[in-house]
């Protein structure tokens, strides 16, 4: 028992190697039997040693302890990692330790502890190069006894450059991983040829956990820090942009405002609008390929569209610096969705204010009012100044009212709308509407001033009849009264239809009554012939016939008319026409 007691004492007196060797030799010298002693000796020294393991891993616990707490306290992370390298250093009895954070395409070594060189720090190095591009590819711990001969990594110059300027030889690397997504290594190197245990490596591993943990903690408070201000920032660019439209800003007022908050140019292209410059019109065109809606940038530019119902309405460009992209985008980002919706609601005003223009100019040319105030009344809601007078311009095309309205956009007092398949235009009276009327502009029909008796129903009716016979008479553009139709204008009177109906039976009776009996078009056969200079040649590819198929048709003609109707030719091609006319006009 005093001799267990003897060798206890000495390990809880933390003894050394060179203590237990002497209490050997005197236990020996002591007469104490030799294999006895070999085996307390042998208990003895694995008792030192698991003491020495624990009171090493105590220290290591120690210090992933306080590396933890310091976590919670340590603001600046720089500070916490040069803490990580310069324990793992201490823990591990290294040279040198390091720490390299993935940057891009590139690993940088961001922080070091046991460096000769001071260019160390801030090396980057290809994110495949040398043991730390290993660990980093493969998630996975990795360590070498010698850098320099190590085949199972891929040695770039640069990284083994930065090895020989240090004298590393043994190495070991573990990865800084978050969430299972790397985000650098950790490292610990000698100068000398050196083999890690498994210890060593689970300690660097613990120690690289700390130091994740760390740097993600930091990456989030600078996210955070950075939403935050993004928030507020944006916050108050709705208040701004908020204030704007209630106080009743239009487009131009909003974009005003966002030219002041952006550091550079601002252009709004609106959607069909030239580009102030080649360079914004190519972020343009690449904004309107994307249909995505995405902001797009290049060229020191930033551009975001402006989408309503997935439709293109236009695209903001700004010119900015790279420190201001960010303030840049946002800006344009809060800005399109207001800029939209103030479109969307002037587009939608206008097409009220529009639609009701229509009906009060519908009304106008469809009703007569006995009540000379309530026809005032309608004449402003149709945007009509009642003092002045007003002409009635009618197109047998509907739908040529919006090119009307922007050929004659240069005149006041005008209103339009799309009424019983034709178009309506009531203008203030002029005139020379033979020159003031668009070349090429289409046939119209033209009737007015509309003042004291005569209502703008009377003058419509009047100016839809011209345009009806002028659209019969082969007319194609120009503008004309029914005063300007010559001998037509029989067509346009009360009495009209009937004297051509009697002057049609006693000049052409026969020949219709023969036309409906042979079922053969005897009348447009002769009006093709006269309108034809009476030239067979011309008339019967006109007719789509053979020439002879027109010579029986023309012996019939001569046979029903008489031989001489060839001398009225003038007479009865005229009376041919107005008859075509007041076929146009039913």
């Amino acid at each position: 028992m005093p001799r267990a007691r003897d060798w206890v004492e000495l390990l809880a007196a933390e003894a050394t190697a060179a203590d237990l060797l002497a209490h050997r030799e005197h236990l020996l010298e002591s007469g104490e039997p030799p294999g006895r002693v070999a085996r307390e000796e042998r208990a003895a020294a694995t008792v030192a040693g698991l003491l020495q393991q624990r009171r090493r891993r105590i220290v290591e616990l120690s210090a992933l302890n306080d590396i933890a707490q310091q976590l919670a306290t340590v603001h600046d992370p720089a500070d916490l990692l040069q803490g990580v390298v310069h324990e793992a250093r201490r823990l591990l009895g290294v040279d040198l330790t390091y720490l390299a954070l993935l940057d891009g395409d590139a690993l940088r070594i961001d922080v070091a502890s046991g460096q000769r060189t001071p260019q160390l720090v801030g090396v980057r190095l290809p994110a495949d190069a040398g043991l730390i591009g290993r660990v980093a590819a493969s998630n996975a711990p990795m360590w070498t006894p010698d850098y320099a001969t190590e085949k199972r990594i891929v040695h770039r110059p640069i990284a083994d450059g930065a090895a020989s300027a240090e004298g590393l030889r043994g190495l070991l690397g573990v990865p800084l991983a978050v969430r299972g997504r790397v985000i650098g290594a950790l490292l610990a190197a000698k100068r000398t040829e050196r083999h890690f245990t498994e210890d060593e490596v689970a300690l660097l591993q613990a120690l690289a956990s700390q130091a994740s943990v760390a740097i993600d903690n930091a990456r989030s408070r600078e996210q955070l820090a950075r939403s935050n201000a993004a928030l507020q920032q944006a916050l108050r660019l709705d208040e701004q942009l908020t204030t704007v439209v209630l106080e009743g800003g239009d487009l131009d007022v909003i974009l005003a405002l966002v030219r002041s908050l952006t550091p550079g140019e601002l252009a709004w292209v609106a959607t069909g609008d030239p580009a102030p410059s080649p360079a914004v019109a190519t972020v343009v065109e690449a904004v309107g390929d994307g249909g995505d809606g995405m902001p797009v940038g290049g060229d020191g530019l930033v551009a975001q569209p402006v989408l309503a119902a997935k439709r293109l309405l236009g695209v903001l460009v700004a010119t900015t610096a790279d420190e201001d992209r960010d303030a840049t985008r946002l800006v344009l980002e809060r800005a399109a969705p207001i800029i939209a919706l103030t479109i969307a609601e002037a587009r939608q005003a206008a097409r009220a204010s529009e639609l009701g223009r229509d009906i009060a100019t519908i009304d106008l040319v469809s009703r007569r009012e006995g009540d000379a105030r309530l026809d005032r009344e309608r004449m402003r809601g149709a945007g009509l100044d009642p003092r002045r007078p007003h002409d009635v311009i009618v197109v047998d095309d509907p739908t040529t009212v919006p090119a009307l309205r922007q050929a004659l956009v240069v005149l006041r007092g005008a209103t339009s709308a799309a009424y019983r398949d034709q178009a309506v235009l009531l203008v203030r009276h002029r005139t020379d509407w033979a020159e003031a009327w668009p070349a090429g502009g289409p046939v119209a029909g033209l009737a007015g001033p509309v003042s004291g008796a005569l209502t703008f129903r009377d003058a419509y009716l009047d100016a839809a009849r011209t345009a009806r016979a002028l659209a019969a008479l082969g007319r194609r553009t120009g503008i004309a009264r029914s005063d300007d139709l010559g001998v037509f204008g029989i067509l346009l009177s009360h009495t009209g239809p009937r004297e051509l109906a009697g002057q049609l039976r006693r000049e052409l009776g026969p020949l219709l009554a023969e036309e409906r009996r042979r079922g053969v078009p005897l009348v447009a056969t002769l009006t093709a012939y006269l309108e034809n200079g009476q030239r067979p040649s011309a008339t019967a590819p006109a007719l789509g016939v053979h020439v002879n198929t027109l010579y029986q048709r023309l012996a019939v003609i001569d046979r029903v008319l008489g031989p001489t109707w060839r001398e009225r030719a003038l007479e009865l091609q005229v009376l041919l026409r107005v008859r075509a006319a007041a076929d146009g006009l039913d």
